[in-house]
């Protein structure tokens, strides 16, 4: 102990003497370890620590993959029979979401509800707040209307009233019986905003779903189910258990069936399937960062040592053995990561509140971040880790010099040393090139396909428009005349407003989300595809007026219009795609296709239309599309699109005014400009690109600040011979390149090894990048331009500074 307290006094002493090498150094560490804790706490918080259940490892999500709906959901009958053979689970439940209002003191308040089987309740493991869950014989049709109301719910909605048990509450014009509360973690089985659990089969009593969905075995996939595991039992077993009878009951049911299998994943790595392989991709970014600050860091210290070499080896000639002399540099070494990591925690904490305000709250687990001692933890190793790295190199080294060599060094006089003075220098630098290079690759195709996101054609105009969610949630719209009068009342009343250029609706907006919706088809007078291989379509529900709302062009044939009602033809209008495939060299208008739903609905096709990006890019495509009027499928819920140049703020307004005028208990929800809603999907997206693109900088400059270390190391070393050389005649031309082939040998080393390691990374990346190639042509040449460019600057300063040399000056040191 006493050592170590005169090696820390020893350290500072040294580190205030040299107060610019020792701000340079703590500001880099800083910033390396504050971004690698800042990344640390994200990948904590959304993929390391467990879900808030009891053995949440065991959950798991199990779906059945149908053509391009890889996480298709289950039909009922299937869930049944799957359930009652298994082996391997101690339960399997099933979810439906839909929406609810919540009618107090005459007014509606939207609520999410999760229509679960009881199971689900055993799944969780959960304890209830207050009361209990429903039962097996609750979940019947035409059962009794009981509900479990979530916590939050509970406080917000309730005031924490316990006595609410036992109370009926009004929910879409029904009363329902409030039996128990269940915590706060139940929110945590998906996206947070759950507000009230129902049994399943009250879904039919609320008008969401038919009854006949619960027998329907090919048409009836509108169930997510999720399973707890027996102990002991892994994925891969149950995943076994359920395929062999998922595979019998292929054979039993070979037309519902066909085409599709099962799969099961373990519930959190489903859930944050979405962004998992983003964030490990900033993890590997800011790992290369640390590791290059921590290269320079050592390139530092070792070009310090060397001015220190006199000093080192007269202690060791007075005794100090080499261990010693280790020790004291290493614990130099540690001062320094000690101080960046205290700089760093504080840059993590400010990283972590600018990242949970510019991360939408509906992203699953990214508004747990915080710094706790988890993140503590890491960021104490990574201080460990980067002393070592940092020091132990040049530590080493340097211990190994003699005396003699050191005094003679003095002053600079052994000026004409060879490479061998510089070597490990020159490997460091090497590894800091390589690494900056792989992490420019990556960044820069990240950028390329960030670009190419937002210069897709979108096949309409999203400038000016404004969207809000309205729900039909009262009972009395299981009317289908009263729901369509309300849609038609709507649309007319909005049309009608002070600065609307027109107003439509749709069920399923472009851009606004993972569109889970596709539907198989067949066109009538070609062959009958296989059961499993039908094309899929995905479609939408529209008003009249919808393609001219969102500026959309018909190509040909006609818009909706008031004759086309339930009393009329089936009539779809499709996109461009789908036409020009199935019907080549051919008129489509009057042509028919069927449309799967719970069955197969004949559609006249009346109109043809561009393709419209309604996916998210990087989300699988979907080429063909459909739209039919809501006269004819009539919904339940839609997106009113209004297009006009108001603010936000006065049409969320006047679409409530509108609203209530029509019927006052019907809540509006998700109202705001259109390019918002679209800017929220890309957010993620955007700023795994800022970040990567940020550490790629950074990275660049100590890769810089690394060569250009070692070059003016090697000018002042070598000032001597560069003086004699111009005092028998060398000219500025020979001097330049011969400091700049010095530092330009490793770069190229570097360039080369990044290149290669840079390809390798981007088969890696694949997943994450859109309209571009992992291995694009144009990104490894900018790679190389810019990391040339700057290396070459960092090589030029120095080498400018060995032509001033005064050779007369260095000659009478």
């Amino acid at each position: 102990m006493p050592a170590m307290l005169f090696h820390l006094r020893y350290s500072l002493r040294q580190l205030v003497k040299t107060p610019g090498f020792s701000v340079t150094a703590i500001l880099i560490l800083g910033f390396s370890i504050g971004s690698s804790t800042a990344i640390f706490s994200l990948i904590d918080a959304v993929i390391l620590k467990p879900l808030p259940f009891p053995n949440s490892e065991r959950l798991v999500e199990v779906c059945e993959p149908y053509q391009h709906h890889p996480f298709s959901v289950f039909d009922y009958p299937d869930y049944v029979d799957i359930g009652a053979a298994q082996h391997t689970f101690d339960a399997l439940g099933l979810k439906v979401v839909r929406q609810v209002d919540l009618r107090t003191n005459g007014e509606a308040q939207l609520l999410e509800a999760d229509f679960v089987s009881p199971s689900m309740f055993r799944i969780t493991g959960l304890p209830m707040i207050l009361g209990r869950v429903f039962t097996e014989q609750e979940d019947i049709p035409n059962g009794p209307l009981v509900a479990v109301l979530s916590e939050r719910c509970w406080r917000s909605r309730f005031q924490s009233d316990p006595s609410i048990i036992g109370r009926n509450v009004v929910l879409s014009d029904l009363s329902v019986q409030v039996i128990g509360i269940v915590p706060t973690q139940m929110d945590d089985w998906g996206p947070p905003g759950n507000d009230v659990y129902l049994p399943i089969h009250a879904i039919v009593s609320f008008h969401l779903l038919d009854a006949d969905v619960f027998a329907d075995r090919a048409g009836g996939h509108f169930f997510t189910c999720f399973g707890r595991l027996k102990e002991g039992v892994k994925v891969s077993e149950g995943e076994t258990d359920l395929k062999t009878i998922q595979s019998n009951l292929l054979t039993r049911y070979p037309g519902e069936n066909q085409g599709r299998t099962l799969q099961v994943f373990p519930l959190l790595g489903f859930i944050v399937t979405d962004y998992a392989t983003t964030i490990w991709l900033l993890a590997a970014a800011v790992s290369v960062l640390l590791i290059v600050s921590c290269l320079d860091i050592a390139n530092l210290l070792f070009a310090r040592g060397l001015y220190r070499r006199r000093e080192i080896m007269i202690r060791a000639t007075l005794g100090a053995s080499r261990w010693r002399v280790v020790g004291q540099l290493l614990v130099e070494a540690l001062l320094l990561t000690s101080i960046g990591g205290i700089l760093g925690i504080g840059l993590a904490n400010v990283c972590v509140w600018g990242t949970k305000s510019l991360i939408p709250t509906d992203l699953y687990r990214f508004q747990e971040l915080q710094i706790d001692w988890n993140v503590l933890g890491f960021t104490f190793c990574a201080i460990i880790v980067a002393a070592l790295v940092a020091g132990l190199i040049p530590a080493w080294n340097l211990s190994q010099a003699t005396l003699a060599p050191a005094l003679e060094g003095e002053g600079g006089r052994a000026g004409t040393g060879g490479l061998h003075r510089h070597r490990i220098q020159t490997i460091l630098v090497t590894a800091q090139v390589a690494l900056t290079c792989v992490l420019l690759v990556g960044a820069g195709l990240l950028i390329r396909s960030y670009h190419a996101t937002q210069t897709v054609e979108l096949g309409f105009k999203p400038n000016h428009l404004f969207k809000a969610g309205i729900s039909l949630t009262s009972v009395k719209y299981e009317d289908d005349v009263k729901t369509i009068a309300f849609w038609d009342e709507l649309i007319t009343k909005v049309r009608q407003k002070p600065g609307v250029t027109d107003a439509a609706t749709i069920d399923a907006p472009p851009l606004a989300g993972h569109r889970w919706d596709i539907s198989p088809f067949m066109v009538d007078g070609q062959p009958k595809p296989e059961p499993g291989h039908e094309p899929v379509l995905t479609p939408a529900v529209i008003s009249s007026g919808y393609f001219r709302t969102m500026q959309i062009p018909i190509i040909e044939g006609r818009d909706f219009n008031a004759e086309d009602t339930s009393d009329k033809e089936n009539v779809v209008i499709v996109n461009a795609a789908l036409a020009q495939h199935f019907f080549p060299g051919q008129n489509p208008i009057g042509k028919s296709i069927r449309i799967r739903y719970t069955g197969y609905t004949q559609c006249t096709i009346i109109g043809v239309v561009p393709y419209v990006c309604d996916r998210t890019p990087g989300e699988e495509d979907i080429p063909f599309q459909s739209y039919q009027p809501y006269a004819q499928v009539v919904p339940s819920r839609e997106d009113l699109i209004i297009r006009s140049d108001l603010s936000a703020s006065s049409l969320a307004s006047a679409v409530r005014q509108t609203v209530s005028s029509i019927d006052p208990g019907i809540p509006i929800h998700d109202a705001y400009p259109y390019e918002q809603m679209i800017a929220e999907q890309f957010v993620t997206r955007r700023l795994s690109t800022l970040l990567v693109a940020l550490f790629s900088t950074a990275t660049l400059f100590l890769s810089a600040v690394g060569l250009y270390g070692i070059l003016s190391y090697f000018v002042g070393q070598r000032s001597r011979e560069i003086g004699i050389r111009m005092a028998i005649g060398a000219q500025a031309r020979n001097i330049l390149p011969l400091v700049v082939k010095q530092g330009l040998w490793p770069v190229t080393v570097g360039l080369v090894i990044g290149i290669l390691a840079g390809l390798l990374l981007a088969r890696f990346m694949e997943a994450l990048l859109y309209g571009v190639s992992a291995y694009d042509p144009v990104t490894l040449l900018l790679t190389i331009l810019v990391l040339g460019i700057v290396s070459l600057l960092a090589c030029l300063l120095p080498a400018l500074r060995a032509i001033r040399i005064n050779p007369t000056k260095v000659l009478n040191e």
